[in-house]
């Protein structure tokens, strides 16, 4: 785990810096303790050559100090020296020897710290004595006596004086090492009680870290922690990870709702980022552009595996739309039509996103709206042709009596016969036309509950008056069928569709009426005649207005394609449905469903 790797770093780090901090001390400890030495040998010489020189100051005559110097050659130096300004040696020892006035004399004085003492009143150097074999340490001092000026010479091995350096030094360094260590072993344990906590905190994140967590879980550090600033540090992060879960899950809920409520729009409704990628779509998208919603997330529309060109054609326009709008900034609409002969219509909406994050395309179906339009226009024009026809023969019967006054009373009542014919033919249109506006705006406060059975019998009462040679059988399943209609306008529907099974029935006319339970607490009603059948052709149109399958048969019966539509309006203002079968030859199947009420109201 990267975060125990650091933290395991660092104290690695520390560990090294004490090693580091060891070395550096054992390579500045050695000169530093030599030097040492050095300065307390030679102030050691040095003040025991000033303790001499007061000594030999207190005596009368250089016979006394020769005296005092023999007393102390033993005591305190390993050669002592005595010269006189004119730099005579007066006297010096060698081991336990005095040398003979002879060897003074050969004695050479050309050695450094003599001279520097001659001239500046002390000095010091190193010499190797052939005496003793060995290396020495000098100090020269200049001082007064009797009156007359000397320069007294002492020397100490140079070996001792290492020896003793190589003493401090391995005792500094044994003290340097012990207090590191004790430093290290410190600071060790310092840091592991001060990192401890924070492993804790670290351990109890490592679940969320590596995916094992969906959320970031409790921090609980133990009783001793808990009072600390660690303590408060846990706790901290535990209400930010409790206000942040919170955050989380609201904006979860809030994108899930608002996906939903995308999703349950019946408009196609598409997100992208500012590369016009696709970053959501809703499935009516999916549909409309016929792509897999996995395969359109991350993409670019004209990317997409289109399954026709004209998919391929309204991806790339919905496409441009969203760069337009990208660019300008501006809300895009364009209109695209899809299918042979447009069958579908849709209207592109694209709109940039606030702070220029991206746009959102709106693909709204507009075919219903078209439709309307379009039906609109051939219900005036069907209207205006139909209503044309009986007006046109009612003029031109008109025209005739008037341009002809003195007809025979023969050809007079076949006029007139004729005239009161169409009129009740546009009569009958023009009722039609009224039923279907006053079906429309009919309130469903006037609907109550009826049982279907006695509506049925009471229409089949009616149907028989006036085709008493029809045959009609009525088959149910249910003893109570209770439906919330408007009595007139249900007799009407199931009229116009006994009427239709005897008009395209050969007489007489046989028709079935079958009342059945049906799925999700319904009802169907089915009407079925053996009649001449409808052509498949026309199966998906004979519910539309003025739509007829045999016009030459309707205009001699009086039909104006008004019946099957007036009925679906009576089922739809009820909430149900209506369809059609049929067979050429064999006859034809109309059934309606329901909704049905659980007791009579």
């Amino acid at each position: 785990m990267k975060i125990c790797v650091d933290m395991l770093s660092f104290r690695k780090k520390v560990l090294l810096s004490d090693v580091i901090l060891l070395l550096l001390f054992i390579a500045l400890l050695f000169p530093f303790v030599g030097k040492t030495v050095g300065n307390i040998m030679r102030k050691s010489l040095e003040d025991k050559a000033k303790t001499l020189i007061t000594t030999l100051q207190s005596t009368q005559d250089l016979p006394g100090m020769l005296a005092i110097l023999e007393d102390h050659k033993r005591l305190v130096f390993h050669q002592i020296a005595l010269i006189d300004p004119e730099e005579r040696m007066l006297y010096v020892t060698h081991g336990n020897e005095i040398a003979t006035e002879s060897f003074a004399s050969d004695y050479e004085l050309e050695h450094p710290e003599l001279l520097e003492a001659l001239e500046r009143g002390r000095g010091y150097g190193d010499g190797y004595s052939e005496f003793y074999q060995e290396q020495f340490s000098y100090i020269a001092m200049q001082f007064t006596a009797q009156g007359h000026v000397y320069v007294l010479r002492v020397g100490f091995p140079s070996n001792e004086v290492r020896t003793l350096a190589v003493d401090f030094e391995m005792g500094f360094l044994a003290l340097g090492i012990f207090i590191l260590l004790l430093y290290s072993v410190m600071t060790w344990a310092i840091i592991h009680r001060l990192t401890r906590p924070i492993q804790q905190i670290v351990d109890a994140v490592a679940p969320y870290q590596e995916g094992r967590e969906e959320f970031l879980p409790k921090i609980i550090l133990s009783e001793a922690m808990q009072t600390d600033e660690f303590g408060k540090l846990a706790s901290t992060l535990n209400s930010l990870n409790e206000k942040i879960q919170k955050q989380i899950e609201h904006l979860t809920r809030q994108k899930k709702e608002t996906e939903d409520i995308l999703e349950s729009l019946s408009e196609g409704v598409i997100a992208f980022d500012t590369s016009a990628k696709v970053t959501f779509a809703n499935q009516v998208s999916c549909r409309m552009l016929r792509a897999h919603h996995d395969a359109m997330i991350g993409y670019i529309l004209p990317h997409l595996p289109a399954s026709s060109p004209i998919v391929e054609g309204l991806a790339k326009k919905c496409h441009e739309g969203v760069l337009q709008a990208l660019q300008t900034s501006e809300t895009i609409v364009q209109t695209w039509t899809l299918g042979d002969g447009g069958k579908i219509y849709l209207d592109l909406i694209a709109a940039p996103l606030a702070h220029q994050s991206g746009a959102i395309l709106v693909l709204q179906d507009k075919t219903s709206d078209y439709k309307v339009v379009e039906m609109g226009k051939d219900f005036i024009a069907n209207a205006s042709h139909e209503l044309r026809t009986p007006i046109t023969i009612i003029r031109g019967f008109a025209e005739t009596l008037q341009d002809i006054p003195k007809l025979s009373p023969t050809m007079l009542h076949e006029i007139t016969e004729k005239i009161v014919r169409t009129c009740g033919r546009l009569d009958r249109l023009v009722k039609s036309l009224l039923t279907l506006a006053d079906i429309e705006n009919l309130p469903e406060t006037n609907f109550r509950p009826y049982d279907l059975l006695p509506l049925i019998e009471h229409c089949k009462h009616i149907l028989l008056t006036a085709h008493p040679e029809a045959t009609i059988t009525i088959r149910e399943d249910l003893q109570r069928a209770y439906v919330a209609v408007e009595g007139d306008l249900f007799d009407l529907a199931i009229m116009n569709l006994l009427e239709n099974a005897v008009k395209y029935s050969p007489s007489p006319a046989h028709i079935e009426v079958i009342l059945q339970a049906a799925p999700h607490h319904r009802v169907e009603i089915a009407v079925q005649d053996h009649g001449i059948g409808i052509p498949e052709k026309d199966l998906p149109h004979i519910f539309d207005r003025f739509y007829t399958v045999d016009k030459a048969r309707s205009r001699k019966s009086g039909g104006a394609g008004l019946g099957l539509s007036i009925v679906k309006t009576i089922i739809d203002k009820h909430h149900g449905t209506i369809k059609a079968s049929s067979e050429l030859g064999k006859g034809t199947r109309f059934t309606i469903s329901l909704p049905l009420q659980t007791e009579r109201g």
